[in-house]
């Protein structure tokens, strides 16, 4: 088939990107409307809505969350047609129309109503299935469709935040891994295009408080030693939730497991604010008055059970903005244990160092943590070589593991197509990978991959549909000599769909 001209490819680009802001206004309107209804507000008016109500509503709430989401995630499971992922439908694969949309609006959902997980993989689903709908009407050739696919992935996270450059930047470093003028033009259309639409219904507006930072000696020390700690423990809080992950039920054991970890859950947030819902309270607290060390500690590992615990169950979501919060709390625990050592630096800026730096070695995507930082926060352009300085030392700390371990840290993105793959014949499993030439490539081994061969992702941490591709990968915290490697540093969340796993579902 002959190539599509970039031309034509830029206008497709902004049709897509149109659909694509639609469909995520839709989902944010769901995302306001069920909080509401809920709660009585909305994350516009209250930074955590579940305190607008009573322990034991906001319990009972929880409980019906578990309940809802299991048949939700079984049912479609048992009846729907197999999902497709972003990978899935960038190799050419159509996407279910009916099961994605229910997929996305039933994860929006849930995490409005409570689940302590991120949301953004369903705005990436949406941006998903219309390219995919629109490259098949057009007849597009194949790598127009998967470049279209993943900048309308790309486009649906940033239309949902108000991300414009981390969306693009999204499908360019996690998706395509490749950088040409037709995929930067047309990751960049798609993107701004649907944060333009999604703008028309939905007000923009900063998602944390404005911190300020600064190029002073003080805060590029604190900026390196920041990205090491929080670097390390988003990689460690990687491996915790594709472990997690890998091991959720699939089968009816779903609808009794995940109603009892939300149960947990109802208990521990009426000990702990802030445990339920996506993280946002904790960040906005760190970031503005200050939390004692005492309770960030309690804090941190009260969240990271509870996002963990609940992948385990089988909860579809992702990963972006509770490991945005998880980085900002340790951020602000460092800050505070070395504030008589860094006297001129607040807080609040080791927080958004935290942040940035743990968002970047969860999704295995140091650029794109750092503009999401600066996104999310309104950042000034001083802060920038702060933040930069961070996620490159965040990089480096996850590289510098294994050469302790003297092995190679094999990391695939938290969005790697190992987590959703693509809809096909066979029943083994395995993993895309992007080759040097930039494209995906299904049927390849690890030891096809060259050494600086990086894999494809699309925003979904783990595993991929049994149905789906070719030798079952290692688990993403596994290492190995022999393994094609794509550390963190190099390379929302989990957020797959049920029927989407790399690992053999426990039934």
């Amino acid at each position: 088939m002959t190539e599509t001209p970039l031309n034509h490819l830029a206008l497709y680009a902004v049709l897509t990107g149109i659909v694509t802001g639609l469909l995520t206004a839709a989902l944010n309107y769901t995302v306001l409307w069920t909080e509401e209804k809920v709660y009585g507000v909305n994350h516009y008016s209250s930074v955590f809505p579940g305190s607008n109500v009573s322990p034991f509503r906001l319990a009972v709430t929880l409980f019906l969350v578990g309940l809802f989401s299991s048949w939700t995630w079984y049912l479609l499971k048992r009846f729907g047609r197999p999902a497709v992922s972003v990978p899935g439908a960038m190799a050419g694969t159509k996407m279910p129309v009916f099961e994605t949309t229910v997929s996305a609006f039933a994860q929006v959902t849930a995490v409005a109503a409570g689940a302590p997980v991120g949301r953004e993989n369903a705005p990436r689903l949406a941006g998903g299935l219309a390219a995919s709908r629109i490259s098949s009407a057009l007849h597009l050739d194949s790598d127009a469709r998967r470049i279209l696919v993943a900048s309308a992935a790309g486009a649906g996270l940033a239309a949902s935040f108000h991300l414009p450059l981390a969306g693009a930047l999204f499908a360019l470093e996690l998706l395509l891994v490749e950088m040409s003028t037709r995929t930067v033009v047309t990751a960049m259309l798609t993107s701004a295009t649907a944060v333009a639409a999604a703008g028309v219904f939905i007000d923009p507006h900063p998602i944390y408080a404005t911190v300020e930072l600064s190029e002073k000696p003080q805060m590029l020390i604190a900026a390196l030693i920041v990205g090491v700690c929080a670097g390390l423990a988003g990689h460690l809080f990687g491996i915790g939730a594709r472990k997690a992950a890998a091991a959720r039920p699939l089968g009816a054991n779903i609808l009794w497991e995940m109603p009892i970890v939300f149960i947990g859950l109802a208990v521990a947030a009426n000990f702990v604010p802030g445990v339920s819902g996506s993280g946002r309270w904790a960040a906005e607290e760190v970031f503005t008055v200050g939390i004692p060390a005492l309770t960030l500690v309690f804090l941190a590992i009260i969240r990271a059970t509870a996002i963990i615990m609940c992948f385990r169950a089988g909860t579809v979501g992702g990963t972006l903005t509770p490991s945005f919060s998880l980085g900002a709390i340790i951020g602000a625990l460092i800050g505070t244990l070395l504030a008589p050592l860094f006297p001129d630096v607040p807080t609040a800026a080791f927080a958004i160092m935290g942040a940035a730096a743990f968002l970047s070695t969860t999704m295995a995507a140091p650029m794109f943590g750092m503009l999401a930082a600066v996104e999310f926060t309104d950042m000034a352009a001083q802060g920038y070589l702060a933040l930069f300085l961070t996620v490159i030392a965040a990089a480096l700390s996850v590289r510098v593991l294994g050469v302790i371990l003297k092995k190679e840290v094999k990391l695939a993105a938290f969005t790697t197509a190992a987590w959703t793959g693509t809809s096909s014949s066979n029943d083994s499993v395995g993993k895309q990978h992007a080759n040097s030439d930039g494209k995906i490539h299904p049927d390849v081994t690890h030891k096809d991959i060259k050494p600086n061969d990086r894999e494809s992702a699309d925003g979904n941490p783990l595993g991929s549909h049994p149905d789906e591709v070719a030798d079952k990968p290692k688990g993403p915290d596994e290492i190995g000599d022999d393994d094609t490697t794509r550390a963190a540093q190099d390379s929302d969340t989990l957020d797959r769909d049920p029927g989407q796993s790399g690992d053999t579902p426990r039934q």
